[in-house]
């Protein structure tokens, strides 16, 4: 049964395929896009007007849930042989030249959907990434109509999205449909989420001569000597924001015994950390899934159907991934972008029948992810709906609990594996290959002596003004 805005979008995009060929859906992740869009394909289907279904999306993974939702609601095979209506591919499939399944449909009338379509950059004007300029290459003139899915409609580059219109001054993006998540919220499509960023009281740095104190983890980056990997390969830090996952995540299993939550880590050895972490520390049952593991779908599949608590991951479960039953997220990446930040966030929005209507995220009080926090209370319109600060209080003493840690404030060496923040460029296999597996370690020694918690309670929309 559909929801009510996934009713209407299929109505205007059945309206809009009348007279037009591409419509773009602005829809906030964990909404429903992909069952909106298997919809429309089997309407299309149905009325005679296409003959095939292509869809395309930025990875692996996606694209087998991408196949899994169009064969159940079509009913029929989706798997790119004989005798099945449609294929799910990646874009990167389509860089070995012409695809062979879209060579056999050149005389024929295809409904192509692209998943997640901020991935792909370019126009006929602005030369873009890999992904857009095949798009414009092999699908612009083989796709009768076009239907483009995305939650966070924007590029950290600023090229333009393929396929998408703009404005005239060529800033505004202009869509079709649009369902922002305050609507969600409000239709109890998507849960409320809640920021919970972590500070430090005071910082102190041993390492390279006299030591240095800052009261904020906010003062210590401003410091050109220190960066954010430091605090994420901070052991105490680290900590400190798995217990209060872990709390958060105890408490609600006693209402539904499945809830999960997802840790986002900075890179293959910072992850096997962190679930070591949870596992000797906390006792919790976790999985890890990467790349570098040849079953990782199958690891995601076994989790989303089944009752362990954590899953960790570096970037394969930060988009398109549906695992309903997640709740809470511990962001510790190094990727401080909002579109990545808005993405995983997406990950724990979706509503369940068993669950509250809340949700937790958890992370370092670096400015920008704070920023971005703040910036969800922003419509799309340009209003704005703010609350205060709902909650701030010191933690004495952050390793409090921890076994074999004093109770007292103590240096903690800190092993960093020395990379820089990496942008994504249109590779599929993302994860820890596009963090860019550092190569050194460098060791630092850094006091923490409190842990401040600022609360932001959200209630917004989900994309930025436009």
């Amino acid at each position: 049964m559909l929801r009510d805005w996934q009713r209407g979008c299929v109505t205007s995009a059945i309206d809009h395929f009348n007279y037009h060929k591409h419509f773009f859906c602005l829809a906030t992740p964990g909404a429903g896009k992909t069952v909106m869009a298997a919809t429309v394909g089997k309407m299309l289907l149905e009325a005679g007007k296409i003959d095939y279904i292509v869809c395309l999306s930025p990875s692996r993974t996606i694209c087998e849930s991408v196949r899994a939702t169009f064969k159940k609601l079509l009913g029929r095979p989706f798997s790119g042989r004989i005798g099945s209506v449609g294929v799910s591919l990646t874009y990167q499939s389509l860089l070995g030249g012409n695809h062979s399944v879209l060579a056999d449909l050149v005389n024929s009338r295809v409904f192509v959907v692209l998943d997640e379509i901020h991935h792909c950059s370019g126009s006929e004007f602005v030369q873009g990434n890999a992904w857009g300029i095949e798009l414009l290459r092999q699908i612009s003139s083989l796709a009768t109509f076009t239907l483009s899915l995305s939650g966070t409609p924007w590029r950290t580059d600023g090229d333009p999205i393929t396929f998408a219109s703009y404005d005239g001054s060529g800033l505004g993006l202009s869509y079709q449909w649009k369902y922002g998540l305050s609507d969600a919220v409000t239709d109890k499509v998507c849960r409320l989420p809640k920021v919970i960023a972590l500070d430090a009281v005071k910082i102190t740095k041993h390492a390279y001569g006299p030591p240095k104190s800052y009261s904020s983890i906010a003062e210590f980056l401003k410091d050109n000597d220190n960066s954010y990997l430091v605090l994420l390969s901070n052991e105490s830090l680290t900590f400190e924001v798995l217990k209060r996952g872990v709390e958060r995540l105890t408490k609600l299993r006693k209402i539904s015994p499945t809830a999960g939550g997802l840790v986002v880590a900075a890179s293959y050895s910072h992850a096997r950390f962190i679930k070591q972490m949870l596992e000797d520390y906390f006792s919790q049952k976790v999985v890890l899934v990467s790349y570098k593991d040849d079953d990782s779908i199958r690891q995601i599949e076994e989790f989303r159907q089944g009752t362990d608590q954590w899953i960790v991951s570096i970037a394969m479960v930060s988009e398109g991934v549906d695992i309903p039953r997640l709740q809470v997220c511990c962001h510790l990446s190094a990727t401080k972008t909002e579109l990545y930040f808005r993405q995983v966030l997406g990950r724990i929005i979706r509503v369940t029948k068993d669950q509250t209507d809340e949700c937790f995220f958890y992370t370092l009080a670096e400015e920008n992810l704070i920023s971005y926090a703040k910036r969800l209370e922003q419509e799309v319109s340009g209003s704005y709906i703010k609350e205060n600060l709902t909650e701030e209080k010191v933690v004495a003493n952050p390793v409090e609990g921890m076994p074999g840690k004093s109770k007292e404030p103590h240096d903690i060496s800190v092993y960093l594996e020395d990379g820089s923040e990496f942008k994504t460029n249109g590779s599929s296999s993302a994860d820890e290959d596009l963090v860019g597996l550092p190569s050194a370690l460098v060791s630092s020694a850094l006091s923490i002596d409190g842990i401040r918690e600022r609360v932001i309670r959200v209630l917004m929309n989900s994309q930025p003004a436009l």
